[in-house]
């Protein structure tokens, strides 16, 4: 043994440190959408991002770092979901990793490169009810690459997916994950400079980990929901009032067209799209701005007149209803993930005496002044809290029809008879308009990276049925997403035929007829 070995301390080997564990309750709101998944992953998210990148910036190890960054830095996409049996009361858990080394192997289960499945194979395994669901209340969120194989000597093209249960945010905060995702892996740490190494990417996740595990931390572990951070009523009076006015609100939600739907023991979920190309959808934006009226505003005149259309054509299947207005419910979110009672209510004839493009954008004006009046009014905090609690109290009460729990004994009082007759308050779809991606995508942030396409994909119940807007790279697309065993053959595809074929009639026809 040498002398030097004498006078030389050898530590001992670093003993794992014990975290933590943090936890904060649902929000009555998260619980509306965590409960329902509970079985088979009903709305689910799945955002789709095509690019083209060079390859050697699109590795296993690259996607790793970058997934342990991202769930350093948005712990909810790290926490399970805990819930007791019988008490439906569920709370996140997040025990953060105790060394960077620890963050990168807890990020490995849930970041995957695939080069045996296509992007399609990943998307048709998502929507497939009888697919084994990959996101639980163990693993809420996930990020897969399918590869697709080169386009030129530099590039190969990839499908980028990120996956998250509703619970834990809206369509737009998922892209926004996206384009974060893609500054790590693609960008550089400074302006013009070169792309990060796996040596870099790695020491920016470690002084993540630092900053908010080494000596100091940083407040608030998990982000606290928007109801928490919305002021509650001031008094038992100011609640009342809330209520009444919600009571009023729901009132007036009349709606009385519903799409047929057809018995089945099975699912088979299909998607249709149409996509604009860049000069038709900058003529699009331009007619609507020169009406006073948004894209989205549009949209929803243009389905009712599709849906018009086609019960017009098909009297047999009934759920239409020229005396009650059509409802359209909006996934419209306060502050990201806290929702609102807002809905659409549009006339659900024709006038034989007015012109149909008349119609069209009397329609869209109708839509445009309810939007300004929903998000003007000083109810709408209110309205977005009172609304969480009577979504959570629900999907309480489904939870526990679907354990075989008895629910509790209703009061034996006496309720008091009903303002109004009751009158049909169903929406004919759902919409989700997702507005211009170019505010969300920092291209400037990764130019070696194209943009090519974005898909937004959900997984719905049996009999469901959805329809995305989106603008991206330019481009404006519709995709209707439904299950065909649930509806009559050709229906679905009938409506969305005039739904698009009323882009070109009533928007980019208006501008030729005035050319004319």
């Amino acid at each position: 043994m040498s002398s030097l070995s004498h006078h030389v301390r050898v530590p001992p080997a670093p003993l794992p440190m014990l975290m933590p564990t943090y936890t904060r309750l649902l929000s009555q709101n998260e619980l509306s959408y965590f409960l329902p998944s509970r079985a088979y992953g009903l709305n689910d998210m799945m955002a789709q991002l095509v690019i083209r990148a060079p390859p050697n910036l699109i590795s296993p190890r690259r996607l790793r770092i970058v997934w342990a960054i991202m769930r350093l830095r948005h712990t909810l996409l790290a926490c399970q979901v805990r819930t007791e049996p019988g008490r439906y009361d569920s709370r996140f858990e997040y025990t953060p990793p105790s060394s960077p080394r620890k963050a990168l192997e807890e990020a490995q289960d849930t970041a995957t490169i695939f080069s045996d499945k296509t992007g399609q194979n990943l998307v048709d395994a998502f929507l497939d009810l009888n697919s084994p669901r990959r996101l639980s209340a163990k693993c809420i969120s996930l990020i897969d690459i399918a590869k697709h194989g080169p386009v030129s000597p530099t590039l190969e093209e990839y499908h980028l997916f990120v996956l998250m249960i509703h619970a834990v945010n809206d369509g737009l905060a998922v892209h926004q994950h996206c384009d974060m995702i893609l500054e790590l892996m693609c960008g550089s740490a400074t302006p013009s400079g070169q792309h990060r190494t796996d040596a870099e990417l790695m020491h920016v996740l470690e002084l993540e980990w630092a900053m908010r595990w080494g000596q100091t931390r940083l407040d608030p572990i998990i982000v606290p929901a928007t109801e928490d951070r919305s002021p509650p009523a001031a008094s038992r009076w100011q609640k009342l009032a809330w209520t009444v006015d919600h009571q009023n609100v729901k009132r007036r939600a009349i709606g009385g067209h519903t799409l047929p739907r057809v018995k089945s023991n099975t699912s088979r979920p299909v998607t249709a799209r149409q996509v604009f190309d860049l000069e038709e959808t900058a003529v699009i934006l331009d007619v609507c701005r020169h009406r006073h009226v948004t894209l989205p505003n549009a949209v929803f005149a243009l389905l009712n007149i599709a849906w018009i259309y086609t019960a017009q054509n098909h009297p047999e299947l009934g759920g239409s209803s020229k005396t009650l207005p059509m409802m359209f419910t909006p996934p419209f979110l306060f502050a990201g993930t806290c929702p609102t009672s807002q809905i659409f209510l549009l006339t659900s004839f024709i006038p034989r005496s007015l012109d149909h493009g008349a119609v069209f954008w009397g329609r869209a004006n109708s839509a445009q002044s309810q939007m300004r009046g929903f998000t003007r009014s000083p109810m709408l905090l209110s309205r977005s809290q009172i609304m969480a609690a009577e979504r959570g109290a629900r999907s309480k009460a489904f939870a526990r029809m679907d354990d075989g729990i008895p629910s509790p004994p209703k009061s034996t009082q006496s309720q008091p008879p009903p303002l109004t007759p009751d009158v049909p308050s169903v929406a004919l779809l759902g919409v989700s308009c997702l507005g211009d991606l170019r505010t969300v995508y920092r291209r400037e942030h990764y130019p070696s990276v194209q943009l090519v396409d974005s898909y937004a994909h959900t997984r719905k119940a049996k009999g469901g049925i959805l329809l995305f807007t989106q603008i991206f790279e330019g481009r404006f697309s519709t995709s209707l997403g439904w299950d065909a065993a649930a509806f009559p053959p050709g229906i679905i595809e009938e409506f969305f035929k005039h739904y698009s074929r009323g882009v070109r009639d009533y928007i980019l026809g208006s501008v030729v007829s005035s050319k004319l």
